[in-house]
């Protein structure tokens, strides 16, 4: 049985639960024969099963995901940045591509929506790129006598980075290609 569903596929594909040995070992032992249903019947009392099961797979659906839901937001807030803001970002690490440092602070230089940004991440603040609100964390300045060791990316100009346009990011749904890379 799928937990959020509260019916198995093969209930949800068939309509039925599927015919164990242990059933067919107990008929044979109670020498009980199935009815013979005709098309009509048969193909109505499918149909029926069928809608039945998946209107409460629906409804337990739904249920597991309000239940989800609520479960997330108990250990989740809402981050923002403001422009002018520094930020880290969490970027790939030019020794193994698989783990991740925080890099920066980059200064914030646009908010293109709830969740996307724009930073500055070079020295002279000519190449911007943008990033998702999930890759940013925000930069607390170190107070006095507090010992700071700063990451900075390294931009190797000789190679594209993808730089997404605002208009690509508000265009969900349709590939991004970056022209420079083609």
């Amino acid at each position: 049985m799928q937990s959020s569903l509260g019916h198995s596929p093969f209930e949800m594909f068939f309509g039925r639960q599927p015919r164990t040995l242990l059933d067919m070992l107990a008929k044979q032992w109670e020498d009980t024969e199935e009815e013979v249903k005709d098309l009509l019947t048969y193909t109505r009392d499918l149909r029926e099963n069928l809608n039945t099961v998946w209107e409460e797979a629906h409804t337990a659906l739904r249920a597991a995901q309000q239940k989800q839901k609520q479960s997330y937001d108990t250990h989740s807030a809402v981050r923002t940045l403001a422009v002018s803001d520094k930020a880290l970002v969490l970027l790939p690490s030019t020794d193994n591509k698989l783990l991740a440092r925080w890099q920066g602070p980059f200064e914030v230089t646009a908010q293109i929506n709830p969740t996307i940004y724009k930073l500055s991440i070079s020295q002279n603040g000519r190449r911007e790129q943008i990033f998702h609100i999930n890759l940013l964390k925000k930069w607390i300045e170190p107070t006095d006598g507090q010992t700071i060791h700063y990451v900075t990316a390294e931009v190797n100009e000789d190679i594209p980075y993808p730089i997404l346009t605002p208009h690509n990011v508000s265009s969900p749904g349709k590939p991004w290609i970056n022209p420079n890379l083609t």
